[in-house]
């Protein structure tokens, strides 16, 4: 054996031997001191758990409560689905956490908490669900084994009063973890088949908070079942300085903008290139169809040629106006494909959303069947572009009125299993 062999044998011996050295040592460490080795972000917010409860403490000092917190002043909170919008209080030291479930893709939920003020509140929507009435809700789906299941991290707890409203069950709780006292309140309402459930917790010695909580939360949690009826793992642009939403398949790239600007995305088509616009236009009613197309025959010096294909109403429960599938010829003279969605708020200011494909031959409006990037970008402008409601783009304001809270004295009998 030469002697560059039996040198290049010492050192693979060498180096198995410290490689196992390191792997026994890590082994022990990690015995003696559990996560020694697993790494953390700095910028991280403190971590939250599902189903609106607090993470087991270690021994904690409840905080003294403030006499008029001031919790108002932003926007509200909104699904990175577009299935809601919630209350989210003003202030630094609350963090936010959609916590996605693998095993219930139809179910939306956000975490919104404060480690300073030891305060959680829990929003999520679930679909599919059809009670009756709130007496039945109440009676034969908000029973103990679900309560159980809701405050599983507690030490305990305790229903201490329920109350059926005219539009949400509203149960009171009594909780313990770590060795002090909270409370808690579920406010579980029902529309159509979507269930719509809030769930707060604040410590026990501040009630005040509770009741603030219940109520900007009750005024401000509302869904958007046309952002509902779109698959739920689209994810939703919003802009709340413009006003305006959209849903649209995972897939698509957001390249430029952002809020308060322009934004554009990319397509993948495996055709050429094809791109989304979103931007907006103050004070540019459009009275009818025709005003539409002659909008979308002038829009942009960057294409000309513009054919008008055909055009159709499109209706939301906020902001109407039309959809218009053209064709049009770009600088270098090649003749492309698009879609422009046009909506008015009731100021109105001109929302667009403007779609643009490489094939020359797409009537966005009247082919029945197109290739599924095309079929999935036409339902994402017509049916998942939108202008939000007012509620979902002024400040909150200091709320005027609160969900009815259960009284304490009110029946705490358990409901039947």
């Amino acid at each position: 054996m030469s002697m560059s062999r039996k040198r290049n044998k010492r050192r693979m011996t060498f180096f198995g031997a410290l490689i196992g050295v390191i792997i026994i040592f890590t082994f022990v460490i990690s015995l003696i001191s559990p996560g020694t080795f697993q790494t953390a972000s700095d910028d991280a917010p403190p971590a939250v758990t599902p189903f609106g409860t607090l993470p087991p403490p270690t021994q904690v000092t409840l905080p003294t409560p403030e006499d008029n917190p001031r919790l108002e002043g932003e926007p509200p909170y909104i699904h990175s689905s577009g299935a809601f919008q919630t209350f989210k209080p003003a202030g630094s030291d609350w963090y936010v956490d959609e916590l996605a479930t693998l095993s219930d893709t139809s179910t939306a939920r956000v975490v919104i908490q404060s480690s300073s003020r030891l305060a959680v509140i829990h929003n999520y929507i679930q679909p599919g669900v059809v009670y009756e009435s709130l007496e039945d809700l109440s009676s034969t789906y908000l029973t103990n084994q679900y309560f159980t299941s809701a405050w599983q991290d507690y030490d305990s707890w305790e229903i201490t009063g329920r109350e059926i409203t005219d539009r949400a069950v509203v149960v009171n709780f009594a909780l313990r973890s770590g060795g002090n006292d909270y409370l808690g309140r579920d406010i579980t309402r029902l529309e159509g088949s979507t269930l719509y459930v809030t769930r707060l917790v604040v410590p026990a010695n501040n009630p005040a908070l509770l009741e603030k909580l219940a109520g900007l939360v009750s005024a401000t949690f509302a869904g958007f079942p046309e952002m509902q009826a779109l698959p739920q793992d689209w994810p939703a642009y919003h802009d709340q300085s413009l006003g305006t939403i959209l849903k649209h398949p995972a897939d698509w790239q957001q390249v430029a903008g952002g809020p308060g600007r322009p934004a554009t995305f990319t397509i993948p088509t495996g055709e050429g290139d094809a791109r989304v616009r979103l931007f907006a236009e103050p004070d540019r009613p459009l009275d009818d169809a025709a005003a539409a197309e002659a909008w979308v025959a002038e829009e942009s010096e960057a294409r000309s040629g513009v054919t008008i294909l055909a055009s159709a109403p499109v209706e939301h429960d906020s902001g109407n106006g039309y959809q218009v599938a053209y064709t049009f010829t770009d600088t270098a003279g090649d003749t492309h494909s698009g879609l422009a969605v046009l909506l008015n708020d009731d100021a109105g200011m001109l929302a667009v959303a403007d779609l643009q494909v490489d094939p020359p031959d797409i009537n966005f409006i009247e082919d029945a069947e197109l290739a599924a990037p095309y079929d999935e970008a036409r339902r994402a402008l017509a049916d998942g572009f939108m202008i939000l409601p007012p509620s979902a783009v002024q400040p909150v304001e200091p709320e005027t009125a609160t969900e009815p809270a259960a009284d304490a004295t009110a029946e705490a009998d358990a409901p039947a299993e």
